[in-house]
């Protein structure tokens, strides 16, 4: 099995030479003092991905900011012996630390002290003001640094990704749309929909794969994040889709020879028409934060084509209630049974569609998509499994 060689040099690794440097020369040309600590900040904070950046960034930060606590209350406050105090301060520094759940900020805090007590023992105050400063100024650096300077791609790659594998989704409802209403010319469904299924969930594996270092751009608490609850809807989607259309292309046809059997398959047809119709919708904006502003997700766009699918899918209950009644003595108990079978998997979609009407905008100021809408509140459906 043969690797993809490495390189030796990466953008982030430009990125953080580039703006360590900088901030080197800035730091010491400024008339203030101790501004070598801003490039030791930003090559200790500047990561890959922001939201790592900014997990060590407040480490440092409030590392820093208990260090120069600590060492007032005890450079002050206790006439012990050296050693001792700054023994006793050190394992106060750690326990503090141990007990905010800091991973390397108790570390900074200790080198604070040490250093304070020791070598800036005249003007520790002051050392300390303008240590805090420095750092301060470096965590900005760097998380402005991961946004602006050759930011990750992950997220974008990961809504490209997103897009593509709903476009096949859609591309396999289209052709199921066309078969129904009488104007395909494909044959019958073969072996390709197993080849199929399995392309299908090697791309769903990826994007899961590709959403986990997503959530790393996303910063504190990406669980929260709006664009992680959207990640986790289409996670849904994508794989009720791919269910449904995989169980569509699979399961034969009964010939419509009946008056209402053609009538279903016709209504059939316009509801994965407007399922089609919803899932380019959401591709096209996936692909547009894929190539524009990654943050800035309108759900209240898939409005009109959700509504469509609702309209469509209530329709589509009332001609199978009155399928059931005439057909129950006209077709075989078999194919009644593969009819039902089809409308069942149709009848997810708009499931789908009703998960949909949850997804939310990560654009301030806009809403939601409404949970129910026209039509579907008296519309019996199938639970959501997730």
């Amino acid at each position: 099995m043969t690797t993809t060689p490495q390189p030796w040099v990466t953008r982030q690794d430009l990125r953080l030479a580039i703006v360590t440097g900088l901030s080197a020369g800035f730091g010491l040309l400024s008339p203030i003092p101790y501004g070598y600590y801003l490039p030791m900040t930003t090559a200790a904070v500047l990561t890959s991905s922001y939201g790592s950046s900014i997990r060590l960034g407040g480490q440092r930060l409030l590392g820093s900011v208990m260090g120069v606590v600590v060492l007032f209350l005890f450079s002050k406050g206790l006439t012990l012996p050296l050693p001792l105090a700054i023994g006793l301060a050190l394992g106060f520094t750690r326990l503090l630390g141990g007990a905010l759940g800091m991973k390397v900020g108790y570390k900074v805090a200790g080198n604070i002290i040490v250093m304070g007590w020791v070598v800036h023992s005249e003007s520790e105050t002051s050392w300390g003001a303008l240590r805090l400063m420095w750092t301060a100024l470096g965590i900005v650096i760097s998380l402005w640094a991961t946004r602006w300077i050759w930011p990750s791609q992950t997220i974008a790659d990961l809504h490209q990704l997103q897009a593509g594998l709903l476009h096949a989704i859609a591309d396999v409802l289209k052709q199921e749309a066309r078969m129904r209403d009488g104007t395909s010319n494909a044959p019958g469904h073969g072996s390709a929909p197993d080849n199929r299924h399995r392309t299908w969930l090697q791309q769903l594996t990826v994007i899961r794969q590709k959403r986990q270092e997503a959530q790393l751009e996303l910063g504190l608490n990406p669980e929260r994040h709006p664009l992680a609850q959207l990640w986790s809807q289409l996670d849904w989607l994508s794989s009720q889709g791919i269910t449904v259309a995989v169980g569509l292309t699979n399961l034969p046809m009964v010939m419509a020879t009946h008056e209402p059997i053609q009538n279903l398959y016709e209504q059939q047809s316009h509801v994965l028409q407007r399922m089609v119709e919803l899932l380019q919708k959401l591709e096209q904006e996936l692909r547009r934060l894929g190539s524009g502003n990654h943050h800035d997700f309108r759900a209240d766009r898939l409005r009109p084509a959700l509504q469509n699918l609702q309209t469509e899918g209530s329709r589509l209950d009332q001609l199978l209630n009155s399928l059931s009644t005439a057909s129950r003595h006209d077709l075989p108990p078999n194919q009644l049974r593969q009819v039902i079978l089809h409308n069942a998997l149709i009848e997810q979609l708009i499931v789908i569609g009703d998960g949909l009407a949850m997804l939310t905008s990560s654009t301030p100021g806009t809403e939601p998509i409404p949970a129910v809408v026209s039509g579907a509140e008296s519309r019996p459906r199938h639970r959501r499994h997730d």
